[in-house]
């Protein structure tokens, strides 16, 4: 008699383990990095904001975790630093990618490192902000730059984005 009473505990409580490990992992899943490339051509703007539009591949473009395209603007600019013997300038940017499904937007920063003699530039990048499906959006990773001249210059961002 005892132990009847004691099977419906223990299934009980085996469910509750379950449920539990169920919850946590789902998360988990979900957040997994998954792979992008951004690629971006970018208009200088001698009157304003530099703009341009993207467009995006890898795993989180193919699972939708990042819309396929769209356009950017530089919403902020600050020079940091110059070294003269290497002709080197470290600039930070942020700019705002606006998704042309209307999906939102996301914002990131780049560090960038200048060469002004070659016009390439090497950058490390990290997601800040986001709207819409965006809101939750984190990752980063590296990229370079080479000349688009005599309209701009064209970004290439490797990395991993995530929810």
């Amino acid at each position: 008699m005892r132990t009847m009473k004691r099977r419906p505990q223990v299934i009980l409580g085996v469910l509750a383990a379950a449920l539990a490990l169920a919850a946590i992992t789902a998360p988990v899943a979900a957040a997994s990095p998954q792979s992008v490339t951004i690629v971006s051509n970018v208009t200088f703007n001698p009157d304003g904001p530099n703009y341009g539009d993207f467009v995006t591949s890898g795993a989180a473009s193919d699972s939708g975790l990042i819309c396929p395209s769209g356009t950017f603007v530089d919403v902020g600019l600050r020079f940091g630093g110059f070294q003269s013997n290497r002709g080197t300038v470290q600039v930070q940017v942020v700019k705002e990618f606006t998704c042309d499904d209307g999906s939102g937007t996301f914002v990131a920063k780049l560090q960038i490192q200048a060469n002004f003699d070659t016009g390439i530039e090497s950058f490390t990048w990290v997601v800040l902000d986001g709207t819409g499906d965006y809101a939750s959006l984190r990752g980063g990773g590296s990229g370079s730059t080479v000349p688009n001249a005599p309209v701009g210059n064209i970004n290439t961002y490797e990395g991993f984005l995530r929810t």
